[in-house]
C-alpha cells in the first residue's frame, strides 16, 4: 500500500491545479471586473479610516500592500493603474496559496477518519463547493484566509496540538474576526473536560485582546449603513440552502453515528455561525457559510459510508 505522505503529495499536484482553476475564475469574475472598487476599499484600510468590520481585517491587505510595493519598485512601475494591477496581482497569488493550502490541509483534515480516497474525495467537494460562494462581493479577501485557519485549527485538535492554537488564533484575528470560532472547535473536541475549557477560556482572551487591540489602533470605526430586513434574509435563504443542499441533513439523521467532535460541532460550532450570518451578514453571499463544510463534508461521509470501517469515536 502506498504510503499517506505519498498520497498527500500526489494528491497535493491536483489541489495545485484545482486551486489553479478556481483563481483563476475568481480573479476573472471578481478582481477584474472590480479592481477600481477594489481599490478604493484597499487604500481605505491602509490609511486607517475605513468602516468597521473591514478595517480591523487587516491581514491580507498589508500583505497585499507589502508585495505590490515590492513589485512597483522592483518592476518601476508609474503610479496610478499599473501599480494597482501590481497589487491586485499580489491579492490574486494571496488567494491562490490560500486556496491550495485550504484543499491539502482539508485533506489531511479528512484522514483523521477516513481512508485518503475518501479523503481526497471530500476535498474535491469542498473545490465544487467553492465556485458557489463567488457570489454576490466584490472585496473579500479574508474568506479564504478565514476557512484555511479554521480548517488548520480543526486539524491540529484533532492530533492533540493545543500549543498550535495560540499563534494561529493571532494570526487568523487579524485576517478576519470569524477566527474566533476556532474557540467552539476547540470546545467540541474536549468537553467538559477541565483541561479543555482552560484552554478555551485562553484562546477566547487571545481573540479578545487582539480585537480590543485593533480597535486601540484603529479607534472604533462605524459600520456601512445597509438596512437588510429580516424580510432579505428569509428570501435569500434558498442560496445557503442549495450551497450544501443534502449535506445540512444527512449528518443530522445520522447525528448518533457521527464521531464525538463532529457531534458537539453541530451543537456548539454551526449555531454561533448561523446566527452571526443571519444578524450581521448578508445570507445570499454564500461564502459566509463554506466554513460548514468542516462539520457537514465529514458528516455526511460517516452518514453514507459503511461506519462499522471507520472510527466513530475521538479517543
Amino acid at each position: 500500500m502506498v504510503s499517506t505522505s505519498l498520497q498527500i503529495k500526489r494528491a497535493s499536484v491536483i489541489y495545485f491545479s484545482l486551486a489553479m482553476t478556481l483563481t483563476f475564475y475568481h480573479a476573472q469574475k471578481i478582481n477584474r471586473q472590480f479592481w477600481p472598487s477594489r481599490s478604493e476599499f484597499h487604500q481605505s484600510i491602509i490609511s486607517g479610516n475605513f468602516k468597521s468590520p473591514y478595517q480591523y481585517r487587516v491581514l491580507a491587505p498589508w500583505l497585499a500592500e507589502a508585495g505590490g510595493w515590492v513589485l512597483e519598485k522592483t518592476l518601476r512601475l508609474p503610479p496610478g493603474k499599473p501599480s494597482v494591477l501590481a497589487r491586485e496581482s499580489v491579492y490574486i497569488l494571496q488567494r491562490f496559496i490560500a486556496t491550495w493550502m485550504l484543499l491539502i490541509f482539508f485533506h489531511l483534515y479528512l484522514e483523521s477518519w477516513f481512508t485518503s480516497e475518501v479523503a481526497f474525495s471530500g476535498t474535491l467537494i469542498l473545490g465544487i463547493l467553492h465556485l458557489y460562494t463567488f457570489h454576490r462581493y466584490f472585496y473579500q479577501p479574508s474568506s479564504a484566509l478565514n476557512i484555511l485557519f479554521l480548517t488548520i485549527a480543526a486539524w491540529l485538535i484533532l492530533r492533540g496540538h493545543s500549543g498550535w492554537l495560540y499563534p494561529l488564533i493571532i494570526v487568523g484575528t487579524l485576517a478576519r474576526e470569524t477566527c474566533g470560532l476556532l474557540v467552539p472547535l476547540y470546545l467540541a473536541h474536549g468537553w467538559p473536560k477541565k483541561k479543555c475549557l482552560m484552554h478555551a477560556t485562553g484562546l477566547f482572551l487571545v481573540w479578545l485582546i487582539v480585537q480590543s487591540l485593533l480597535r486601540v489602533f484603529f479607534g472604533f470605526r462605524p459600520s456601512f449603513e445597509d438596512v437588510i430586513t429580516f424580510h432579505d434574509q428569509i428570501r435569500w435563504a434558498s442560496w445557503p440552502l442549495f450551497l450544501f443542499g443534502l449535506f445540512w441533513f444527512i449528518p443530522l439523521v445520522h447525528y448518533k453515528n457521527l464521531p464525538s467532535f463532529l457531534r458537539r460541532a453541530i451543537l456548539m460550532f454551526v449555531p454561533p455561525l448561523l446566527i452571526a450570518n443571519f444578524l450581521f451578514g448578508k445570507i445570499i453571499e454564500t461564502r459566509l457559510f463554506l466554513d460548514l463544510a468542516i462539520v457537514f463534508i465529514p458528516g455526511t461521509f460517516f452518514g453514507l459510508l459503511q461506519l462499522d470501517k471507520y472510527p466513530t469515536d475521538d479517543a
